[in-house]
């Protein structure tokens, strides 16, 4: 008997008894599933084109999420509120050659302390642990622009003026497992310093926000003198203007440079959302990336898609989401050299939805989408398909999948 979903879902339910004789605790969590097939049959296949950074996820979505979270306030100090936040998760991927239906990955995605109002730290935040961290997100094609989560510690939210400044230190310690006498891994990590500085009031209705993040590696000889490997220093910087009550929903533009070693990508973005009348609820997105490595290695790509969300009454709704990708391989790359060209690779899905959620909101939740997803793609494309989509469709230019999923947070 696998004992450890069993002890985690013990320890959630004594948490949640004891919240009226013990502190007080918010329950909140993320969590998808369901169940699909293709159209030749066997699992649900989804999508993504190769070189491409992201894919268009409604009805796309090989895998399960589960993401309970607990948060609980143990003290108050000075006007100051102290918290432990503990996130247990799961999560599958379809295709991971797994033969036992419940063959389920848990771990623990978040667990760390911290303390909130704090008039020391300019009304900021102290914390240190295991967290998601600067996540920024765009929700239709699953997109982190910022994501710097692990293990680590920091100052957060700080009020200094213009904005809320945040500063950290994150580094893996679980990396490597040491083992022989001139195994490197015990004497080898690498760690990062997130810089952000957001709200900054600098047109009405919107504000900009500016992450920097700098990275490298951090190593000793050791006792019997075997280094490890060097390793190149990083830098990201971005900047995201974010502009409220456009089109009847909001704007965000970003651009974006990171830099490791050789290899470099710069990117913009853009993301709109709105409303068609009082029914439909939309939401589009573009971006262009570059990719430069050394051997002209490298590729661009483009994306853009969008998706509306329509109420029709009841608990019902319709939703369609069209995204297209297109990735130009630089002729030293592997995609160049699978496709025997440096012709485009292209690839366009569409997906639709019959849907019934809690509300009339077009983000209401919970909900159940029964869908259908098309995906075409070129030859080059098809030269360079991976995974399941290479399993099941690799002889063709198409595929399609159909599968009813379920979402939602609280």
């Amino acid at each position: 008997m696998n004992k450890k979903p069993l002890f985690l879902a013990m320890a959630l339910a004594g948490a949640v008894g004891s919240a009226a004789a013990g502190p007080a605790i918010d329950f909140s969590g993320y969590m998808r599933a369901g169940v699909g097939l293709n159209t030749r049959g066997g699992n649900q296949v989804c999508y993504q084109l190769a070189g491409a950074d992201t894919k268009w996820r409604l009805g796309n979505e090989c895998d399960y999420v589960v993401e309970p979270n607990i948060n609980a306030k143990l003290a108050e100090f000075e006007g100051s509120d102290w918290h432990v936040h503990v996130m247990p998760s799961v999560y599958k991927a379809w295709d991971a050659g797994q033969s036992q239906p419940d063959a389920l990955t848990t771990r623990f995605g978040q667990i760390y302390t911290y303390g909130d109002h704090i008039s020391q730290l300019a009304n900021g935040k102290v914390w240190a642990g295991r967290r998601f961290y600067n996540r920024l997100q765009l929700g239709i094609n699953d997109q982190f622009l910022e994501n710097n989560d692990g293990n680590g510690a920091g100052v957060e939210d700080m009020e200094v003026g213009i904005g809320k400044l945040s500063i950290a230190f994150m580094m893996d310690p679980n990396y490597g497992v040491p083992g022989a006498a001139n195994d490197t891994s015990v004497k080898n990590n690498r760690f990062s310093i997130p810089v952000r500085l957001t709200g900054i009031k600098d047109i009405p209705n919107g504000d900009l926000s500016i992450y920097v993040t700098g990275s490298m590696q951090s190593k000793t000889g050791g006792a019997n003198g075997v280094e490890a490997d060097k390793q190149p220093k990083g830098l990201a910087v971005g900047a995201y203007q974010t502009i409220n009550g456009t089109l009847g929903g909001a704007t965000i533009f970003g651009a974006k440079f990171d830099k490791l070693g050789e290899t470099k990508n710069s990117r913009v973005v853009i993301q709109q959302t709105g409303k068609f009348g009082e029914a439909t609820g939309w939401d589009a997105i573009a971006e262009y990336r570059i990719n430069k490595q050394i051997n002209d290695g490298g590729n661009k790509w483009f994306s853009i898609g969008a998706r509306t969300d329509t109420y029709l009454g009841g608990p019902f709704r319709a939703l369609l989401e069209v995204g297209h990708d297109q990735v130009k391989p630089d002729a030293g790359s592997s995609i160049a050299a699978a496709a025997g060209s440096t012709g485009n690779l292209t690839m366009t899905k569409i997906t639709g939805t019959l849907a019934a959620s809690a509300g009339k909101d077009p983000w209401s939740r919970p909900t159940v989408r029964l869908f259908v997803t098309h995906a075409a793609w070129n030859e080059a494309a098809r030269l360079n398909l991976g995974g399941t989509t290479q399993a099941v469709f690799g002889d063709k230019k198409a595929g399609t999948s159909v599968g009813i999923q379920g979402e939602t947070w609280w």
